[in-house]
């Protein structure tokens, strides 16, 4: 009986995520059309040799919070993943230490899936985080931009509350994502190697993609931390 309850509380939980994100994008799908439209990648490059990108999507909501960090941002290539911790209230509940994921565009802008939508803020806010960290993806330059450019046409987008359910979920192609969907589905959705370090189902995470699953996977590796 218990395991039924728990699987009763489970679906409902599925539902009201559903219900929730569907809300949500039924009022904001009026601007994210035009807010994708405004985000463009130059071929240019940067001293690191990998794309940059510009952009003119509007800021969407508030910055982060935390203790602060001395992150070196002068270690960012085009496409990096940053993983933080102590900027959501969800640090007290979601499995693992780092609790929001955001990627690097190039020209000091990082694109990010925030509880508000999908949106492009200047990355100088990693160091308002508890601690941060930049993991870079195994892959070639030409994945990175095209992940890059694949995630700015999500700009405007909802968010997705589904990973708040234990059960979870993730998609590449859908109305809304959470944060590290986003980044996990902009490199699935370009040929790029599959970031989730479980794929699968598993007990800890279910079926999401979480933060830290893009730390562990072994197509990423640490560039540099700090707290």
């Amino acid at each position: 009986m218990k395991r039924e309850g728990f699987a009763i509380l489970c679906i409902s939980l599925f539902a009201v995520s559903v219900l929730f994100s569907s809300g949500l994008a039924a009022t904001l799908s009026g601007g994210g059309a035009n807010l994708a439209m405004l985000a463009l990648v130059n071929n240019g490059a940067n001293g690191g040799g990998a794309a940059e990108a510009t952009t003119e999507a509007k800021l969407v909501g508030d910055t982060w919070g935390g203790d602060g960090n001395n992150l070196d941002l002068s270690l960012l290539r085009v496409g990096d993943i940053i993983l933080v911790s102590g900027v959501i209230v969800g640090d007290k509940v979601m499995p693992g230490h780092y609790t929001h994921a955001a990627m690097y565009i190039g020209n000091g802008k990082m694109i990010e899936a925030w509880k508000n939508g999908v949106r492009v803020v200047d990355v100088s806010m990693v160091r308002n985080a508890n601690d941060a960290a930049i993991y870079r993806v195994k892959t070639s330059d030409t994945i990175k931009q095209r992940a890059v450019q694949w995630a700015l046409t999500k700009v405007g987008l909802p968010y997705d509350y589904i990973w708040l359910t234990y059960i979870g979920g993730k998609q590449v192609e859908g109305c809304c994502y959470y944060c590290s969907e986003l980044v996990w589905a902009a490199y699935k959705a370009v040929g790029g190697p599959d970031i989730d370090q479980n794929p699968g189902w598993s007990w800890k995470y279910g079926y999401n993609v979480a933060p830290q699953e893009l730390a562990d996977d072994g197509d990423t590796y640490l560039v540099a931390y700090s707290s």
